[in-house]
């Protein structure tokens, strides 16, 4: 029917319109890179709507940020603790999968344990090469949870509702993970979309993600 190519027309010249503006948007926002010389930290609460996260051993206690302008991050210490957020909390809805829209803040610590770790991210990843914590929470709406070497205290928590969750290795004495729609490997061995384990002890991995998978080696 006529009414049917109508719409799909509008449809088409929507979805080229909205492209444009996005390019130009992107095109037309300065990108910067912006680096914070700080004290030594013992936690870490990081509060932001979009970018991507990287935790990453060092021998000084430092943070980086590039992305857009608008999207500086305010970073601040105060009772030992390191606080990120954005000024400006707007999330940007990703209808084109454009990098240039999303962020990055790299956190450099020397290997120390923290005494507590809080991320709350809606649209971006989170990986570390090396993560010590006594107690943690890692909480995404949109992103990937990467994490090589981890070791924990009194247990941690992942949540993503689009993304798969991978750590290497840890020192958990439990676990329990779900996963809506995905896969769950321990050590490499498939579990389905559910696995409990232990899940009372005191050093519980617990993942959970709507849309992904969990892989625990």
């Amino acid at each position: 029917m006529n009414w049917k190519k109508t719409l799909f027309s509008i449809g088409i010249i929507v979805i080229i319109l909205v492209g444009g503006w996005t390019m130009f948007n992107i095109a037309n926002q300065k990108v910067v890179n912006q680096d914070y010389s700080l004290s030594k930290f013992t936690k870490v609460d990081i509060d932001i709507p979009t970018g991507d996260v990287v935790l990453k051993a060092g021998n000084k206690y430092h943070v980086s940020y590039s992305g857009l302008e608008k999207n500086v991050p305010k970073v601040e210490i105060k009772d030992s603790k390191l606080k990120i957020s954005f000024k400006n909390q707007i999330t940007h809805i990703r209808l084109f999968n454009f990098k240039q829209l999303n962020s990055k803040i790299v956190i450099e610590m020397p290997k120390e344990q923290l005494e507590s770790l809080n991320v709350d991210n809606s649209n971006g990843n989170f990986s570390a090469d090396y993560l010590a914590v006594k107690i943690g929470d890692i909480d995404l709406s949109n992103g990937n949870i990467d994490i090589k070497d981890l070791k924990t205290k009194d247990g941690i928590s992942f949540d993503t509702s689009r993304g798969n969750i991978r750590v290497e290795s840890s020192n958990a004495t439990g676990y329990d993970l779900d996963t809506s729609l995905g896969k769950i490997t321990i050590s490499g061995k498939k579990h389905g979309d559910s696995f409990e384990k232990n899940s009372d002890s005191r050093n519980v991995l617990e993942a959970d993600t709507s849309l992904g998978s969990i892989s625990i080696h």
